[in-house]
This record gives structure tokens, sequence and C-alpha cells, in this order.
């Protein structure tokens, strides 16, 4: 005997917002997907045929539909994002606690950096850009789903076009208003200068990285950055031997900590690439992804030693868009129209193993659309990601602050590592999936100690400064007050009657 299907009453909104975030998170693409044959033909809101009131006030829904969206908690899509998604909830509440607010905005800080890195992840290496048997002209083009888009440079270029656009709307609202913006005048050529090479290498820096992103996983990807003290060290020691920056003490302590956590993140990445089991192509594409990844860490290592040589030009999150978003999408653009190789299923979708940034963007703006769209949307996530940061980290010390975007990096990878459930990808066999282990353990104790150091030394640096500056006060004292017993006495005879009140 055939069994009635049970209806499981949920409200009507709920609903709405989970098929929402279905179609524009899914594995779809939603030019070429049908979703009337994931939801039945019978898909409607307005309470069509196959869907009956419950009675008050919500829709009751058939099995298929309630398994479909717990497939879709389940799926690679939601995994990765539910770390950030808490941090960013845990963070804003510690937050309206005094006690901890110091702590919660490092929580939050955590939440909003890992939030961005994964969805830049998610874009250029998980979503479904291609449905497998998608046609065109006729012709199934692949059979299998087409993962990512590898459009590093011109995604960039683009996030920086939209994140000046987002700035004038901004600037254009707020101009009548007590919070109007005001950029920051500049005076001098200097200043100029130092924009344009700031704008330059920060643009660097950001594409280089997206490009990685299209190759290599976003766990090799952040173990990869989270080497950036030694790379700084090494940047700001270059420097030094041309007279440009001042030559940092070499601590041995300090040098080997870096040392080992650079090592850790080698045995990561060799381990994760060896236990893939990829084609040979697929290798060399993931060595490709590992030296991008490593070249936008010079970058912000120069970035940041650059900063002392030409001067800190204290911006704000709004001088910078305003100044460097222009300079930055002109820079990039060059690098929009050269050549590389394409990752992945892309050589039989585009028929050619090389293309530029520039022809795969015109290829997925026609045939992906809905890919397009989330473009896009990445760059208003990066404008009010980089208005989020700089309020976090402008109220944080600066030591707190390094600490915080260094540790963020490994502690997502381990994070993501202690909760299985929240892995999109099986983790290599043995021995690698032991050698991962012990590299993220290793990576993350040796910069942690490395940082905490750090804010060591320079809470005793700050101590130093505090009591050099009280003897220099005290030495001063007697000479502003000599030749004058009446000033004396008078002093005296004040200490006495404060002493009575």
């Amino acid at each position: 005997q055939a069994l009635e299907p049970k209806l499981f009453p949920i409200p009507s909104q709920i609903f709405a917002v989970c098929v929402s975030l279905q179609i524009t998170m899914g594995s779809g693409n939603s030019s070429t997907v049908d979703y009337n044959m994931t939801y039945g033909s019978n898909y409607s809101l307005g309470g069509a045929p196959g869907y009956t009131m419950a009675g008050h006030n919500g829709v009751a829904l058939e099995p298929s539909h309630t398994s479909s969206m717990i497939d879709f908690v389940e799926s690679g899509t939601v995994k990765p994002f539910i770390i950030p998604i808490l941090g960013l909830l845990i963070g804003a509440a510690m937050m309206q606690a005094p006690k901890v607010a110091t702590v919660g905005k490092l929580v939050l800080y955590f939440g909003a950096q890992s939030f961005m890195n994964i969805f830049m992840g998610w874009i250029f290496r998980t979503h479904v850009t291609l449905p497998a048997g998608t046609m065109m002209n006729g012709v199934v083009v692949i059979d299998k789903d087409l993962h990512g888009c590898p459009v590093g440079f011109a995604l960039t270029a683009m996030q920086q076009f939209i994140s000046f656009f987002c700035f004038i709307i901004l600037y254009l609202a707020l101009y009548a208003t007590p919070h109007k913006i005001v950029p920051k005048k500049i005076s001098s050529l200097k200043e100029v200068i130092s924009i344009i090479i700031f704008g330059c290498v920060f643009a660097m820096n950001i594409a280089l990285n997206n490009f990685s992103l299209g190759y290599v996983s976003i766990a090799v990807n952040l173990i990869i950055r989270s080497c950036l003290p030694l790379t700084t060290f090494l940047s700001q020691q270059g420097l030094a031997f041309f007279k440009l920056y001042p030559f940092k003490p070499c601590k041995f302590l300090e040098i080997m900590l870096m040392v080992a956590g650079v090592f850790c993140a080698c045995a990561f990445t060799v381990a994760k690439i060896m236990g893939s089991g990829g084609k040979n192509h697929e290798g060399s594409n993931q060595v490709l992804g590992c030296i991008m990844c490593i070249a936008s860490l010079l970058c912000g290592s120069v970035n940041l030693a650059l900063a002392g040589v030409l001067g800190e030009m204290k911006l704000t999150v709004y001088d910078t868009v305003a100044y460097m978003s222009v300079p930055a999408f002109i820079f990039l653009l060059p690098f929009c129209l050269m050549p590389k190789p394409v990752p992945g299923l892309w050589p039989q979708v585009l028929n050619t193993t090389t293309a530029s940034d520039f022809t795969i963007l015109m290829w997925t703006a026609k045939n992906a659309p809905s890919t397009f769209e989330l473009f896009v949307l990445s760059g208003i996530f990066s404008f009010i990601y980089n208005i989020i940061q700089f309020t976090i980290v402008h109220t944080l010390s600066p030591s707190a602050t390094a600490f915080g975007g260094n540790f963020n990096k490994a502690a997502l990878v381990f994070l993501t590592l202690l909760l299985p459930f929240l892995q999109v990808h099986a983790l290599p066999p043995f021995p690698y999936n032991l050698v991962i282990w012990l590299a993220v353990l290793g990576n993350v104790a040796a910069f942690s100690f490395y940082s905490y150091l750090q804010i060591l030394a320079k809470q005793a640096l700050k101590e130093k400064e505090q009591k050099e500056a009280m003897l220099d006060k005290r030495e001063m004292v007697p000479v502003q007050y000599q030749g004058s017993d009446d000033d004396e006495d008078d002093d005296d005879d004040d200490e006495e009657e404060g002493g009575c009140c």
C-alpha cells in the first residue's frame, strides 16, 4: 500500500528565503538550469496545486522539497561559510559586553576576513559556473560540472572599478549630512607618487592572490599567506641593504620561529598537491597557483616596507578608494589581456589551453550570467569588507591587529580540519593526512608564538619610552623652579592646604 506523503508546515517567508539562497548560491546556473525540475512542476509560492495551507499561516511542504533544502544546507556551498558566519555573530555579540569587547573585535575580524577569503575562493574554484550536460548550439559542451572562473586580474580590476562607484554613491548620499566624507587633500608630488606606488603594489597583491585561488585550494592559499612575517622581514632587510630602511635586529628565536612556520607551510602544500591524486597538468597548474600566491605574498611585504620608506599617508578607507582605485584599475588592464594556462575543464569549454582574463570574463558574461553577477557582488562585498576592516583595525592596537590578521588564516584551516563535517573535500589518504595535520599545528604554533613575542617586545619598548619620559620630566622640574624660594614656600603651603581636603 502506497503511503501518503507527509506534509511539513514551515513559514512561507522562510521557504522563500531558502529558495532564493539556493538559486543564488546553488550549484547550477540560472540561465541553464530548469529549477522546476528541482522543486517540482507544481512549484508556486501563491498556493498552487501541490502545496496545502497548514491552517496557521504557513505553507505545507512535501518531503522532496524539504530534502532539497536539507541538501542545500549540507552542500559544499554552505559548509565553508559556517565558521565565518559564526565568527561574525559571536564577535558582534561579544562587542556588546565591555569586558570582552576587544576580544569580540578580534573574533569579528576573524569572521569578516574568513568570509571574504572563502567567498573569493568559492568564486574562483568551487562554484559551478556551468553545470554538466549544458548544450550550446545543439551540442553538449561538457559532461562534468565546470567549477570556478580563473579571472584573478580581471575580477580585481572590476572590484576596484565597482568600489570607486560605491564610494561615489556613498559620498553623494552623505554629502548633505553631518557625516559628510571629506577626502584628504593631496598637496605634494611625493604624496601623488606614494599613492600611485601603493595603489599599484596593493592591486598586484590582491590580483596575484585572486589568480592563485583559481589554481589552488583556499587552504593552501591561506597557509602560504600566513608566512607574511618572514617575507616582510626579508623585504625590510633588503631595503635596508640599499639604505632605504633601518636594519631590523636579527633575533635568533624569532627567525627560527618564522623559518619553522614557513617549513610547515611548504610541507602542507606539498602534501595537498601530492595527495590530491590529480593528473600531471593539474599538478603543474597547482604549482603555478602556489608561485602566484608566493608572488602575492612578496607584494604584500613590499607594500608594508614601502610604507616605512615613503612615509605613512594616514589615509582613511575612503581616501584609499577615492585615490587608489582608478590607478590600480588602469595598472591591471594590461595583465587582463595576457594569455595564461587555464585550469580544470576550461580548455574543453574554450577550445584552447591558454586564454586571457578578458576572454574568459566575456565568455562568462555571455554564457554564465549568474556567475558574472557574483563578480559584481564581490566588488560590493570588497568595499563593505574594507570599511569593516578599517573600522576594526583602527580601534585595536597595531600589535593585536597584526596578530589577528596572521592568526586568522591558519586558524581557519585548523578549524576546518578539526570539524570534519565542515570539509567540502575529504583529506588525502595516509601519510599525507598526517603531514597536513602536523604542518597546520606547527604553522599555527610557530607564527602565533612569533606574534606573541612581537607584542611583548612592543610593550617593553612602550614601557621603556614612558620611563624615559618620566625621568626627563623629573630632571626638568628643579631647573624650572631654581632660585625662587618664595615659590617653593607657596608650593609647600598649597600642598598642606591640599592635604586637608
